[in-house]
């Protein structure tokens, strides 16, 4: 069963299985949400998809400036460490460096070639964190934190959406977003937020061409296994 429920951006569809919400599509995108129960320190919540590469600011060179994935501002501007009230909160469970993007701030992911999956632990979810995909410049799609709360809600049978605590196991949460198609497949990631503030880590994404593609001669040579021990059954069968 499928519930669509209006967003402040097109029509958020909410995906039902055995009466548990499993994903949500809106705009040309997938998008799911897992909760932190199961995350450890030190680093919190990691993606838990395929064929991905993950960046979680532990280095000293802090957010990377070359490589496949580039971020402006780079370096440490925007990490921080631990917690202060009235400035910013470690997501639950990270004792590592993370980033934490205060009022109207910004930074931007820009990758080397397409991507069709970006997901990212989402600290003390706020209805005025957004993230934004767009490709050739064109925005795609944005999701706000009253989208993926309400996700949260759903999902996990919550009496409301829940926001900005910083210790609990439902607004602090790991979030993957999928390209439906070709069509939505993006080359820039903008994290951006109106209040204070917006922290993430383990930011992490999956580069088309990373996808593992089968081997024609490989698949054919399957396919010939198997026609070739069909036979065999059928000559046995008559024996």
């Amino acid at each position: 069963m499928k519930v669509l429920v209006a967003a402040s951006l097109g029509i958020l569809s909410v995906f039902i299985s055995a009466g548990s919400v499993s994903a949500a599509s809106l705009n040309g995108f997938n998008f799911d949400a897992t909760s932190s129960e199961n995350c450890l320190s030190p680093d919190g919540c990691k993606t838990g998809v395929a064929n991905t590469v993950t960046i979680d600011f532990n280095s000293a060179a802090g957010a990377p400036s070359t490589g496949f994935a580039k971020y402006t501002p780079n370096g440490t501007t925007q990490l921080f460490t631990g917690s202060k009230s009235g400035l910013s909160a470690t997501p639950f469970k990270n004792t590592t460096p993370y980033l934490s993007l205060p009022t109207n701030q910004e930074a931007v992911i820009s990758f080397g070639g397409l991507v069709d999956y970006f997901g990212l632990y989402w600290g003390s979810i706020d209805t005025y964190n957004f993230v934004e995909f767009k490709k050739g410049g064109v925005s795609l799609a944005t999701f706000g934190g009253q989208q993926i709360a309400s996700l949260v809600q759903s999902k996990y049978s919550l009496t409301s959406p829940k926001f900005a605590n910083w210790t609990n196991n439902f607004t602090n949460i790991y979030v993957d977003f999928f390209s439906e198609s070709s069509a939505t497949q993006f080359d820039t990631v903008v994290l951006k937020s109106t209040g204070i503030a917006f922290e993430t880590d383990n930011h992490a994404y999956r580069a088309v061409s990373a996808k593992p593609v089968p081997v024609p001669g490989m698949v054919f040579g399957m396919m010939a296994a198997a026609g070739i021990l069909a036979t065999k059954r059928k000559k046995s069968a008559k024996a």
